[in-house]
């Protein structure tokens, strides 16, 4: 999840850094409509007839001749930040008077088209908002050149102030009821707002009869109105917790993976005999020690939790074999349920423990097929037997020498010394001789590979008095578990639980 919010942010931040900036400039106006000479009715500014004209006012300001009276009095038909200059427009190709009936010719764009196209992506930058239901309008620009936006904007203010003067200049030179002075005035106001329009400011001189009053000058932006990078960030940063959150929700009610007691019981419906924890195996400077079985002393094997992991795990054991009146001599089989669930670790803590409870017990690897040396094949003595031969010589089960492991005794599964023969299997009635020879006196605790890997351990479980799942924690699912209890208890297994390792 913090993966995907650092790289919505990121994101965020890439857009932010990529968007050029744009600033954008305000002019505000105030509608004030003179009410007509003589009239005395105070009703001649009523609400309701403001409100019509306030909108209607709107839309002279956002009409196409005020903006095109802007466009051309700042001469901006040249600006590229419209499009390209008229100039630099290709000359179009004379028609090939060989090419083919119907065939059309793209023609370049002529001048017209041109000046239509720039002066549209002029007005797409141009907005005019009334505040609220008063009667104070913005007029706003937004361009790539802060000078540029505050020129716009007051030139778009000074055009109107221009346009509502001159009609009335000119209503003035019409009718004999104004003198040649109000008419003299009205011009004179009249020439200020075009100058300002054609100069992108506002009228130098006061222009009282236009029927709005400016009371803010567009000012040239100090900062980038967009991109809005905080409000970018911050969603930015948004959509990746709650994507993360909806993430980690959706990969959690898809997990099938088996974690904690619990799942074992309710999900999987298998009895949780014991929990082993994962202890690190760090030494004091940090680095990792390597794996070695043999030493009893070794720091994973002395954790509190784990050891009492495997005595919940010898407790559970010992109910099982109580409630079928077996107590000694019996055979416990540990079966991954993955590969790599750890099944060795616990058989030799569960043998070390056996016989400082004051019983005998043997481990017996039966992987034999395995292609590789397995770990209990290490420093194997020459003289010391391995499963694999016994079951193809079973004249030598009487006196097999086992292999002395940290102080418990294993047989492993093969020699490194000598191949395997094909025809070894646990299915041979030669390993439950092994079996019965090994379980005289003491505990046999044989050490299964995973069914996936290896479908002698369904046959091998058979000869087990209880049969133990080893489940590694965060990385068994609820199918596997469901795989490996069915294919055992099919054969005729006795099943009595699961161990959760690493959890």
């Amino acid at each position: 999840m913090a993966a995907w919010v650092i790289f919505c942010i990121g994101c965020a931040a890439l857009y932010v850094a990529t968007t050029a900036s744009s600033y954008t400039a305000t002019a505000v106006l105030l509608l004030e409509p003179r009410r007509p000479a003589g009239s005395g009715s105070e009703g001649a500014l009523a609400p309701s007839l403001d409100v019509g004209r306030a909108e209607s006012e709107l839309q002279v300001l956002r009409s196409e001749r005020l903006l095109a009276n802007v466009f051309n009095s700042l001469q901006l038909a040249n600006n590229p930040e419209f499009g390209p200059e008229t100039s630099e427009k290709s000359e179009a190709p004379a028609p090939d008077p060989k090419g083919l009936p119907g065939q059309q010719t793209t023609q370049p764009p002529d001048s017209v088209n041109l000046e239509q196209r720039k002066f549209e992506n002029f007005s797409e930058r141009f907005t005019v908002r009334r505040v609220g239901q008063s009667y104070v309008v913005e007029v706003s620009y937004t361009s790539k050149d802060p000078t540029l936006a505050r020129r716009v904007a007051n030139a778009a203010v000074s055009a109107y102030l221009w346009q509502s003067i001159a009609a009335k200049a000119d209503a003035a030179k019409n009718g004999a009821e104004f003198l040649q002075g109000r008419v003299n005035a009205l011009s004179s106001q009249a020439r200020a707002a075009a100058t300002a329009v054609s100069e992108g400011t506002l009228p130098a001189t006061p222009t009282p009869d236009a029927d709005a009053r400016v009371i803010g000058a567009a000012l040239q932006p100090l900062k980038p109105s967009a991109p809005r990078k905080a409000l970018i960030l911050g969603l930015g940063a948004t959509i990746g917790v709650v994507g993360g959150l909806l993430a980690v929700a959706l990969l959690q009610a898809l997990d099938r993976r088996v974690r904690t007691p619990q799942d074992l019981v309710q999900r999987a419906g298998i009895p949780c005999l014991a929990v082993v924890p994962e202890v690190s195996r760090k030494t004091a400077n940090g680095r990792r020690e390597p794996v070695d079985l043999r030493n009893a002393a070794a720091p994973w094997l002395l954790d509190v939790r784990f050891a009492a992991g495997i005595r919940d795990l010898r407790t559970s054991i010992q109910l099982a074999l109580a409630s079928r009146g077996q107590d000694a001599e019996c055979v416990i089989a540990l079966v991954g349920c993955t590969r790599h669930s750890g099944t060795t670790l616990i058989g030799l803590s569960l043998a070390r423990l056996l016989q400082e409870g004051g019983g005998t017990a043997r481990l017996i690897d039966t992987n034999i097929h395995n292609a590789t040396s397995p770990l209990l094949s290490e420093n194997f003595d020459a003289d010391s037997a391995s499963l694999a031969e016994l079951i193809n010589n079973p004249g030598r089960i009487a006196s097999a020498r086992l292999h002395d492991f940290g102080g418990v005794s294993v047989l492993p599964a093969r020699s490194p010394y000598k191949p395997v023969s094909s025809g070894a299997s646990l299915g041979s009635p030669v390993f439950q001789s092994v079996i019965d020879h090994m379980r005289r006196g003491g505990y046999v605790i044989l050490d299964l590979p995973p069914l996936s890997t290896s479908a002698e351990s369904r046959v091998a479980a058979r000869r087990a008095d209880v049969v133990v799942i080893v489940a590694e924690a965060g990385r068994a699912t609820v199918d596997d578990l469901s795989d490996v209890t069915s294919g055992l208890i099919g054969v005729g297994a006795n099943v009595i639980g699961a161990i959760l390792n690493r959890a």
